[in-house]
């Protein structure tokens, strides 16, 4: 029961939380299914790399080559990083879904059969494992955010390799 004590308002709040622990569990898979795409593209893309590259090509042709290799690794390490990133937050999802089904055995059970109210001992257990959840979910910003750092180097180094051939 909630603060209240009505029964009703703490179903309705399991039944929230399980709501959106479903809907994080959607984004997650729709963003595994964007990042197999994109890895899709990433492989066809190499794939044909391969097949152009000739060992006995004219030296012009094998710098594009080294652009495009260049470019293709730049995504592959994205692709990775972020990989990393869905992993990670699907760790987080599984643990908040456990917590949840948990919850909804324990309070399923007789009340003869609930355990007692936590003590301090608990709560700063709970507290303990809150802040690790909280580091996780950093960890998972910090890939995220090392992502763009490598997207944003790329997009330099693609600037400045375009501004080098212009002036050439």
């Amino acid at each position: 029961m909630n603060e209240t004590g009505d029964p009703r308002d703490s179903g309705r709040e399991r039944r929230n939380e399980q709501n959106l622990a479903d809907l994080e569990q959607l984004l997650g898979d729709r963003e595994q299914l964007l990042g197999d795409r994109d890895q899709a593209r990433i492989e066809q893309d190499q794939g044909r790399l391969d097949r152009e590259r000739r060992p006995d090509s004219n030296p012009e042709f094998a710098t594009d080559f080294d652009d495009r290799q260049g470019r293709l690794d730049r995504a592959q390490t994205n692709q990775d990083v972020h990989q990393q990133a869905i992993d990670h937050a699907q760790i987080g999802r599984d643990d908040h879904q456990e917590s949840i089904d948990e919850l909804q055995e324990v309070r399923a059970l007789p009340l003869s059969q609930q355990p007692r109210l936590p003590g301090a001992s608990q709560l700063r257990q709970d507290a303990r494992d809150r802040a690790s959840a909280t580091r996780e979910r950093a960890e998972a910003a910090l890939l995220r955010a090392k992502a763009a750092l490598v997207r944003a180097e790329a997009a330099e180094r693609r600037s400045r390799d375009q501004t080098h051939r212009d002036d050439d």
